[in-house]
């Protein structure tokens, strides 16, 4: 009996010792045995992806509904009160940029031009982007930024038109936050004082 349980407690010792070995072993991607893995690794829901009813939610959803009158987070650093109407573009030309003019914002406003804007209006601001070019959409009624138009129009309307389109031009605000177009302002506006001035299209609707 004693020799049986000389060897049983051996025997424990060192599957308790192998366990622990084995259990603190880890190869970045191995974290071991964990006790209870779901105090460390929560089952998070995948709100665009509906796998079952979830009965404490609305109408079964996996994602609830924002709040009434909640804001986007980002979207909250310029509250623009305008309704989309001509009286609207008009009285947003009262808007100052709120976006200190600096070569970081400018070079920030590039990089955005460059993805959002070039394709119509062009790398240069001449309104000879491919989708003009190929005839996709009308061109705008102002020949390029360069003109004595964009040269004098207010910050406040660029931003309105970003906003809320005009024209052919849709909006962009589900592209761009509120501080994001100050910044294409900045660089629009940058690209309106190069190159050579043309004469005032008496086309533009203003």
């Amino acid at each position: 009996m004693e020799v049986f349980m000389h060897k049983l407690n051996k025997f424990l010792a060192i599957a308790f010792l192998a366990t622990a070995l084995f259990s603190c072993k880890s190869r970045n991607e191995n974290t071991g045995i964990e006790y209870a893995p779901d105090m460390y690794v929560s089952k998070g829901y995948e709100p665009y992806s509906q796998t079952r009813h979830m009965a404490f939610n609305a109408n079964g959803m996996t994602m609830r509904l924002p709040a009434v009158g909640s804001i986007a987070r980002g979207q909250l650093d310029y509250i623009y009160t305008y309704p989309d109407s001509p009286e609207g573009y008009e009285a947003s030309a009262a808007n100052l940029n709120p976006v200190e003019k600096t070569e970081v914002n400018v070079l920030e406003g590039k990089k955005l031009y460059d993805v959002y804007c070039w394709s119509c209006h062009g790398k240069d601001g001449k309104n000879d982007g491919p989708v003009i070019t190929e005839g996709k959409f009308a061109k705008p009624p102002f020949a390029n930024y360069q003109t004595p138009y964009i040269q004098g129009l207010a910050d406040g309307k660029i931003f309105h038109v970003i906003t809320y389109g005009k024209n052919m031009m849709g909006s962009h605000a589900h592209m761009l936050t509120p501080s994001e177009r100050w910044k294409v302002i900045h660089y629009v506006k940058s690209l309106s004082l190069t190159g050579a001035t043309v004469a005032p299209d008496s086309t533009v609707v203003k």
